[in-house]
C-alpha cells in the first residue's frame, strides 16, 4: 500500500550521467532549494555542486570500496565505474559491451552510498530530522519511455534504501526537460511566454516547448507538444576524442606503458575538461595533452607527439561538437516545425539552455546563429526568438523537481497548485481487445470462434486510448469503456487486461498487438463484483449458452515518467483502485510475444 503523508522535507535526486545532484527544501514554509554540495573524496571533503557518478570495485574481490570522488582512476587496486545511466535501458546500445544487468548492479550500489550521504548530512544539519516525514523524488530521463522500464528503476531505488521507513516516501517525478523548465520559470519570465527548454546533459538532450499560463508565486506551464529526447550529452564528445587519441597512439603502441584505450581516457580527464568547457575560447589552433604512459621526454612527430605532449588540432574539436550538435538541431528543427503546423498563430520567445553540455559557450553561439540570427533554420514560430540560460545549467533539474513538489504544498492557496495541469502524453498506449470479425478488415489477423454463439471474432487487437501527443488532465486521467463475456461460475475469478505502448508515430501505430513497433508494458488483474455484470441468455427460450456480460471503465492516470491503472465498475463506483490491483509490468528487456496473461475470451470495446 502506498504511503500518503504530507511531507516536512522534500529531496530531490537528479542521477546523471557523470554526475549527480541533490537538493532539498523544508516545510512548512517551503524555502528556496537547496543543495547538497561537501561530499567525500580521496581527499577528505570537497566542495561541489554535484558528486561523480562512480562507484569503485576491488579488483580481485569485485567488493565495492568507494564511491563517488572517492574513486580514484589512477588505483591499481580498484576498477571504477561510471556512465551507466544510460544503459540501465535494455534498449541503449552501448559500444562498451556494458549489459543492462551490469548498470543496474552499478545503480544500485551508487544509490545505497548516495542515500547514506544524505542521512549523514541530515543527521548533522537538522535535528530530529528523522522524525519527520520525508518524500524523495527522482529524475527520470527523457529517453526512460517504457514505464516498465521505470518501474524496474523504481525496485531498484527502494531497494537500495529510500522509502524504507514508514516516515519516508518516494515518487518517481518529472522528466528531466519538465524539472528544468520549472527552474527557468522561476525567473522573469511573463504569462504568455513561450519557451522551448533544451536540457543538454552529460548523457541525454531533453526537449519540450511550453507556454508560461502563470509566473512569480505560482507557477503554472502548458505544454504546446511532448516533451522529447535522444541520447546526446557532454559524454558523447568525450567518446569521440577518445577515440581520435587511441587511433594516434596505436601509432606508438610499442613505447606505451599500458593499454592505449586507458591512456585515453586518462588523458581527457583535467586539462581537456577545461578545453571542453571553454571552447570556442581561447582562438588558439591547437591545444596540448599530457600522454599518459610515456616515461621521460620523448617525441613522435608520426602521431602529433612532442616532448611528451599531444596537440590536438582546434578544427578536431570543433568537428567532434558539430556532429553532435547537428543531432540537437534536427531534434529542435523538428520540434519548431510541428508547432508551426499545430499552432501557426503562436511564437517561441525564447530557447532556454540548462545541463551541463548547456551552459557550453560554443553549444550558445551555435544555437544563437541557427535559431536567433536565422543562419540555417528559418520559421515564422521562431521571428523574434532570444537565447537565454537557466542561472546555474547544472542544477536546474535538481531544484525544478524540488520547487514544482513544493509548490503543490505550499501552505496559501495563492501559492498552492499543480505546475502541469495539462500533460502530453509522450507514447501511444493501447488495450489488447477483440472485435467481431469482419473479412474485409481482419483477413490477416488471428480470429477464434465464441462457443457461446458459434460467432467468429478477431483477436488482438489494440484499441489505442491515447496517442502520442494527446493531451489529458493528470488529476482525471484517461478514460475508456469496455466489456468482458463472462461464462457462468467464473464471474468472482480475476481476470486481466493487457497494456501495450508504441513510439510509433500517431498515423503508423498496428493495429494487432502482434505487429512490430507494438511492446507490451503491463498485465493489470481486476475483479468486478456482480454488480458490475448482467446475465445474459438466461431466458429459457434463448438459443445460446448463458454467460455474464462485464461492463466496466478503464482508467490510466500518467504520471510525467510512471504510470497507475484503476477501475470503475457501475455507476461509477471504485471497484478497485491502483494499489489493490495487481499490476505485472514486463521485463522492458524482454520482447512482446503473444498474450501476457490472458484469461479467458478477451476484452471488447463497450459500444451501448
Amino acid at each position: 500500500m502506498a504511503k500518503s503523508f504530507q511531507p516536512d522535507i522534500v529531496v530531490g535526486i537528479d542521477i546523471g550521467q557523470t554526475c549527480s545532484g541533490v537538493a532539498y527544501s523544508v516545510g512548512p514554509d517551503w524555502s528556496e532549494p537547496h543543495n547538497l554540495n561537501r561530499w567525500p573524496s580521496q581527499d577528505g571533503i570537497q566542495k561541489a555542486d554535484k558528486v561523480a557518478t562512480r562507484v569503485g570495485y576491488d579488483i580481485k574481490t569485485g567488493k565495492l570500496i568507494n564511491w563517488g570522488f572517492e574513486s580514484d582512476f589512477g588505483s591499481n587496486h580498484i576498477e571504477v565505474r561510471e556512465q551507466f545511466k544510460l544503459t540501465l535501458d535494455p534498449e541503449y546500445e552501448d559500444d562498451r559491451g556494458i549489459t543492462s544487468n551490469d548498470s543496474k548492479r552499478w545503480y544500485a550500489d551508487y544509490l545505497s552510498c548516495l542515500y547514506r550521504e544524505i542521512q549523514k548530512f541530515f543527521d548533522s544539519s537538522l535535528p530530529n530530522w528523522r522524525s519527520c516525514h520525508v518524500e524523495y523524488i527522482f529524475s527520470t530521463p527523457t529517453t526512460w519511455a517504457n514505464p516498465a522500464m521505470i518501474a524496474s528503476i523504481e525496485d531498484i531505488i527502494r531497494a537500495a534504501g529510500f522509502a524504507n521507513t514508514d516516515r519516508q516516501s518516494l515518487r518517481m517525478g518529472l522528466t528531466e526537460a519538465e524539472a528544468a523548465a520549472i527552474e527557468a520559470s522561476s525567473t522573469q519570465y511573463r504569462a504568455g511566454d513561450i519557451f522551448l527548454i533544451c536540457d543538454a546533459g552529460g548523457g541525454t538532450t531533453d526537449v519540450n516547448i511550453l507556454e508560461v499560463k502563470s509566473a512569480g508565486q505560482r507557477i503554472q506551464l502548458e505544454p504546446l507538444d511532448h516533451v522529447e529526447g535522444v541520447p546526446i550529452g557532454s559524454t558523447l564528445i568525450d567518446f569521440r576524442m577518445s577515440q581520435h587519441i587511441v587511433q594516434r597512439l596505436f601509432l606508438i603502441q610499442g613505447h606505451l606503458e599500458g593499454n592505449p584505450y586507458y591512456l585515453a581516457d586518462e588523458m581527457l580527464r583535467g586539462k581537456f575538461e577545461i578545453v571542453k568547457h571553454s571552447f570556442p575560447n581561447p582562438v588558439v589552433p591547437e591545444f596540448t595533452l599530457d600522454v599518459k604512459g610515456l616515461s621521460g621526454t620523448h617525441s613522435f612527430p608520426e602521431a602529433g607527439i612532442i616532448n611528451s605532449k599531444m596537440s590536438i588540432s582546434r578544427i578536431v574539436l570543433k568537428d567532434i561538437f558539430d556532429e553532435q550538435l547537428a543531432k540537437i538541431f534536427e531534434l529542435i528543427d523538428n520540434r519548431l516545425d510541428l508547432m508551426q503546423q499545430e499552432t501557426p498563430t503562436k511564437q517561441v520567445s525564447y530557447i532556454i539552455l540548462s545541463g551541463g553540455l548547456g551552459s557550453s559557450p560554443y553549444f550558445y553561439e551555435e544555437l544563437q546563429k541557427r535559431y536567433q540570427k536565422g543562419i540555417g533554420f528559418s520559421s515564422p514560430v521562431t521571428s523574434s526568438i532570444r537565447m537565454m540560460k537557466v542561472l546555474e545549467p547544472q542544477l536546474a533539474v535538481v531544484r525544478g523537481l524540488v520547487r514544482g513538489r513544493t509548490q503543490q504544498l505550499a501552505a496559501t492557496a495563492s501559492e498552492r497548485g499543480d505546475v502541469f495541469r495539462l500533460r502530453r502524453c509522450r507514447n501511444s498506449f493501447g488495450v489488447v481487445i477483440r472485435a467481431p470479425y469482419d473479412a474485409t478488415m481482419h483477413s490477416q489477423i488471428p480470429c477464434t470462434i465464441d462457443p457461446k454463439d458459434q460467432s467468429r471474432w478477431a483477436e488482438d487487437l489494440v484499441d489505442w486510448f491515447i496517442k502520442r501527443g494527446e493531451a489529458f488532465v493528470p488529476e482525471d486521467g484517461v478514460r475508456r469503456a469496455y466489456c468482458a463475456s463472462i461464462p457462468p461460475g467464473s464471474q468472482n475469478s480475476p481476470r486481466r487486461v493487457r497494456i501495450v505502448m508504441s513510439t510509433l508515430p500517431p498515423d503508423q501505430l498496428p493495429t494487432c498487438a502482434t505487429q512490430a513497433g507494438c511492446k507490451d508494458v503491463a498485465s493489470v488483474e481486476y475483479k468486478l463484483t456482480e454488480n458490475d455484470m448482467k446475465l445474459k441468455n438466461r431466458q429459457i427460450w434463448k438459443i445460446g449458452r448463458k454467460f455474464w456480460r462485464a461492463r466496466f471503465t478503464f482508467v490510466t492516470k500518467f504520471g510525467p515518467a510512471d504510470v497507475r491503472f484503476q477501475i470503475l465498475g457501475s455507476q461509477g463506483l471504485l471497484s478497485s483502485d491502483h494499489d489493490d490491483l495487481k499490476v505485472d509490468f514486463m521485463d522492458p528487456s524482454s520482447p512482446s510475444v503473444g498474450s501476457v496473461g490472458s484469461n479467458g475470451p478477451g476484452l471488447s470495446l463497450d459500444l451501448k
